[in-house]
Parts: structure tokens; sequence; C-alpha cells
């Protein structure tokens, strides 16, 4: 039995797998494998039962061969599984599982967060306060929007989509949101939400909230011709995957003052930023820390090996993602 955890979790996995009755030695964890060789990280993993990795490590077919026949589960370290081929993995039997209730709260309170810090401008009224510069009170000084009352698209409607929609009763604002199919506990009161399709609510949205999952069919979703879309008066938040925008596309309406600002966690080629976003005075960035709190982190922690041990002991895991999964 060999169990890899390629990442240094928050909470020491190994007590835990202990307790379940395996022996210290069958796991190996190993911190920074991210930044191990393609061929370095094939070796090492050779012959896993199982492995607990982060989304920074690709699950391809190449991968899933190096472990060899042994491998029977893959736990991905967060709720997002696009980094892993699921495809590849159903064909050789093995189990992924993901994680996703320790991610809802703690990042639909980012998206929040980074919502009202865009719209309230205070990227740029931080800089001004530290500068010296600051002469005091003035009825002109980085007038944002107001969020009261106004409406916000969700685009994405899912577990941290509704989360992030159940926030804006606070502000009473009306809230329309794109998913597959609808969201009837999103539709009743007190959310009283209405489905519509992108192009529909874009114009109308004074915020726009990304937590859309990333496949092909959203690679880029947010391009220039949906930017083109949103009021000038509007602000864009994405805290669901770096590649739904297009970058370049935002780092030009931005420029341009199509839209009023953007508040980011995830970036298209994460950790590198298009450095005209990181210039833009009307842009704010976190460093991808949406579900960062010891508490949510810990739980994902417990929830991974609890996805681990049930695939390993013959029962259905908490959470397990199939090919079907990604497609309804």
């Amino acid at each position: 039995m060999s169990i890899h955890v390629l990442l240094n979790c928050v909470g020491d996995p190994i007590p835990m797998f202990r307790e379940a009755g395996f022996a210290t030695e069958d796991v190996v964890v190993t911190p920074k494998a991210t930044h191990l060789e393609i061929a370095d990280l094939h070796q090492l993993i050779r012959g896993s039962t199982a492995i607990l990795t982060p989304l920074t490590i690709k699950i391809d077919g190449a991968f899933l061969d190096a472990a060899g026949p042994m491998l029977k589960v893959v736990a991905n370290y967060a709720v997002g599984v696009d980094n892993i081929d699921l495809e590849a993995c159903a064909a050789r039997g093995v189990a992924v599982c993901n994680g996703p209730p320790p991610m809802v709260e703690p990042t639909a309170d980012i998206a929040w967060a980074l919502l009202l810090a865009t719209a309230r401008r205070l990227r740029e009224g931080i800089r001004v306060a530290e500068s010296g510069d600051w002469t005091g009170y003035d009825s002109q000084l980085l007038l944002g929007h107001r969020l009261h009352g106004g409406t916000l698209l969700v685009v994405g409607a899912g577990r941290i989509g509704a989360a992030v929609a159940r926030r804006a009763i606070g502000w009473n604002m009306r809230v329309l949101y794109t998913a597959r199919t609808p969201k009837p506990t999103l539709e009743a009161s007190p959310i009283s939400a209405t489905k519509v399709a992108l192009e529909d609510g874009l114009p109308l949205a004074d915020a726009v909230v990304l937590t859309i999952s990333l496949d092909h069919s959203t690679r880029h979703l947010i391009d220039a011709a949906a930017l083109a879309l949103m009021k000038p008066s509007s602000v864009l938040v994405n805290v669901s995957r770096g590649p739904v925008v297009d970058e370049v596309a935002l780092a030009n309406a931005l420029s341009e003052k199509r839209i009023l600002g953007a508040g980011l966690d995830v970036y298209e080629h994460e950790p590198k930023i298009e450095r005209r976003l990181l210039d833009c005075p009307n842009v704010l960035v976190l460093p991808h820390i949406g579900s960062a709190t010891v508490e949510d982190r810990l739980d994902l922690t417990r929830l991974s090996v609890e996805n681990i041990l049930a695939v390993l002991t013959g029962r259905k895991p908490p959470h397990e993602v199939t090919p079907s999964d990604s497609r309804s």
C-alpha cells in the first residue's frame, strides 16, 4: 500500500491514515511536488495506490500510467477538477474525488470582499491614504458605484455561486444567474433569482461574479465580446478559474474604462499575471486564497483523507467526480 500526498496539507494527514490502520511508512508526503520535473514526479508516484494532489499538478494519461495499475483513487485538494483527465481515469478504473463543502463559504466570502472593494475603489483609496499626500475629505474623491439595490449576475450557479447569490440578500440586489439547468432553490424566496443567458445578463448587471467551472466550453467565456456587453459602471469578479477570462481583453477593457474595475483571485497563466492588470489602478488582485481559512483547509484535508479511505476500503467516497458529472 502506497499513499502519496503531493502537497503540504493544512493539518497533517498521516495521523488520520494511521488511525484508519495504515502504517506511517505507507504515506509519503512530498510538500513541493508541483516543482518537480515531470520525469521525477512520475518516478515518485510509481506504484501508488492512492494520490492526494494539488490542483496545480496535471493528472493525465501519462501520469496515471506512471503511477501504474495499483492506483485506485486520485483525490484533488480542491473543488475544481480541470487539472484531471476524468476520461483517462475512468478508462483505468481510477476513482476521482474532490472536496466541495469546505470550498463554498470562504470562496463566496472572498468573492464579496473583492466585489465590495472593487466597486468602492479600495485599492486606490489605500494608496491615497498611505501616500502622505492626502489632504483630507473631498466630496469628489474616488467615487465608486452603489451595489445596494443593484443587479448581480452570478455566472455558474453551483454551490459557490449559490452562496454568492445568498449574500446578495443583505444588499437588496436583484440576482440573475447562468447555469446549465434551472436552480429552483435560487429562484425561490428570499433570493428570487432569475435564470438568464450570459449575453442577456451582462448588459443588466452592476456586478458580475464568475464561479463557473473550467472546461473547453468556458475557456475565455469572458472575452472582448462579453466585456463589451457590460456597463461602464459594472465590476467583474473572478473566483473560479483564471482561463475563464481572456486577460488581454480584460486589460484592454479596464485601460479604456469600458468597465469600472475587476477583482481577481485566479489568473489565466497562474502564477503569472498579465502585467497590464497589475498596472491598472481599478484592479484588485489576490493570490488564489478563495478558500484559505484554517478551518476550511483543515476540513478539506479531513475530507480528502475520507475520500481516499472510502475507495481503498471498498466504500463509496463522499465526493466522487465522474466524466458525466463534468458534462452535466
